[in-house]
């Protein structure tokens, strides 16, 4: 499996994080995983929510030094 592309959303505060997801999902093909580096804590429940709308698998989140990294598969 290819390893996933990393988005870098630190620092930024909501909707920045889903904003730039939304973004790579675009540039991505079906089946690709994106993980998204955020520090704002409410970027999970926030592309939790984007991911079930719009029907992406949510992969899960991992707690990190500087907030969390939150793995999303393209549909």
């Amino acid at each position: 499996m290819p390893e996933a592309q990393r988005i870098d959303a630190k620092g930024l505060k909501c909707p920045m994080p889903v904003i730039k997801l939304q973004q790579s999902v675009r540039q991505s093909s079906s089946g690709e995983r994106l993980i998204i580096e955020c520090t704002d804590p409410g970027a999970e429940k926030d592309i939790r929510s984007w991911c079930k709308v719009n029907k992406h698998p949510f992969i899960g989140a991992n707690p990190t030094d500087y907030g969390c990294d939150i793995e999303v598969e393209v549909g």
